[in-house]
């Protein structure tokens, strides 16, 4: 499976943003210490504030910091919304809407349906926390 990367630059920014509590970053600061597009971490940004995930505030003082406790952004979540075609990753999942023509005759179907579960739900089981609390151990 792979993600794209709007996922991997949501992840990053929320993990600069959850090691400065209460200080307002800006972009260019995430862009410019991971190296990566700001013009792309800028629709991240627009995409984590809509869903209240960040604040952002434009101007000379202007910024973006967590809306929430790093114990209350869950991964699954930021995966969910940033992967907008999530289901459509593997085709023959059920009720993604495409048609496989192997279907009746391939038994795959099911498991990559649990597979797919299976990854949400490993997901869906951490927090920004816990992987705040792994980056200190390696």
């Amino acid at each position: 499976m792979r993600l794209t990367l709007h996922t991997d630059y949501s992840i990053r920014a929320l993990l600069y943003l959850a090691h400065n509590p209460g200080k307002r970053i800006a972009i260019q600061e995430i862009a410019d210490t991971h190296r990566i597009s700001q013009h792309h971490l800028v629709k991240v940004i627009h995409r984590l504030s809509t869903s209240q995930i960040v604040l952002a505030r434009r101007g000379r003082n202007g910024g973006i910091e967590l809306a929430r406790e790093p114990r209350q952004i869950i991964i699954g979540d930021i995966v969910r919304l940033m992967e907008a075609d999530l289901a459509a990753i593997v085709a023959c999942i059920p009720d993604t809407g495409q048609q496989c023509i192997l279907a009746d005759a391939c038994r795959l179907r099911g498991l990559f349906s649990r597979s797919m579960n299976a990854f949400m739900g490993v997901l869906d089981r951490l927090t920004l926390h816990d992987i705040l609390h792994d980056d200190k151990k390696n």
